[in-house]
């Protein structure tokens, strides 16, 4: 993929009044509200990290017709940025109510689908022309009930034949804020991949892996004070290619995975 035009294109939409007008009603809301596990709209270095994966979407899937799912997208964040830029055909897909989600889901009129089985989706076969995983996966076993394995054969399910599954903010073994929260004692993942755990569960769920990546070395704490001093989005750039040089790809935070389905 070619991430300088990638980033140009980030830089474009950086001066979207109808994106910059929903990120400040998604920052309205929450801190109106205390909603709890939102840090990664609040931030302005992750927000465009969302804005540089739905570029990554908007590039291989430019019709606006597609049916999109984002799959547990928690408050809808990702759903309404697709939608902001034109996708018509674009749903939330939550399994567990949240008493936060109805703050945004009203005012916003997010569109959501419902399920209630962690392994199966409540979705026809080959309905979908992509599903989208942003940090999502990692948690499927959290409850002990959802299996990665049952659910991307679901996901796969219900694609359609070369239909795409997009996966981001997925936690490396190594990351710099894993291994920084262990040592700390805070919270961390408890499920992290390597390499070849994520190229496994994918071939084996029958999808062909197209693009597979990290990205995110610096450790989230350290992004937000550089990001007082230095501009956001040159930052994360500059931290984007700083992961693809070794040593520190070793211990750049997260994957980002494009994955097709070819049967």
């Amino acid at each position: 993929m070619q991430t300088n035009s990638l980033y140009r294109k980030v830089r474009e939409l950086r001066q979207s009044k109808s994106l910059n007008h929903l990120r400040s009603r998604y920052i309205e809301l929450i801190r109106d509200h205390n909603v709890p596990h939102a840090e990664n709209i609040l931030k302005t270095n992750d927000w465009f990290n969302y804005v540089y994966y739905v570029s990554l979407v908007r590039d291989l899937v430019p019709e606006s017709s597609a049916r999109v799912i984002d799959w547990g997208g928690l408050y809808g964040q990702v759903t309404m940025i697709l939608q902001t830029l034109g996708y018509k055909n674009v749903f939330n897909y939550l399994l567990h109510d949240n008493p936060y989600y109805p703050l945004f889901q009203e005012p916003f009129g997010i569109p959501t689908l419902r399920g209630s089985d962690p392994n199966r989706l409540a979705l026809e076969s080959a309905s979908g022309d992509v599903f989208i995983s942003s940090g999502v996966l990692e948690h499927v076993g959290e409850d002990g009930l959802g299996q990665e394995t049952l659910i991307l054969k679901e996901i796969h399910r219900v694609l359609k034949k070369e239909g795409l599954l997009f996966i981001w903010n997925l936690p490396a073994m190594w990351g710099t804020s894993e291994l920084l929260a262990m040592v700390s004692g805070s919270w961390h993942h408890s499920v992290r991949y390597w390499k070849k755990d994520i190229i496994r569960l994918l071939q084996n769920a029958d999808f062909e892996i197209i693009y597979l990546d990290k990205h995110k070395f610096l450790p989230g704490s350290l992004m937000v004070l550089l990001e007082k001093k230095i501009d956001p989005l040159r930052l994360m750039e500059w931290d984007h290619r700083l992961s693809h040089l070794f040593p520190f790809s070793l211990f750049a935070r997260d994957f980002g995975i494009i994955a097709i389905k070819r049967l």
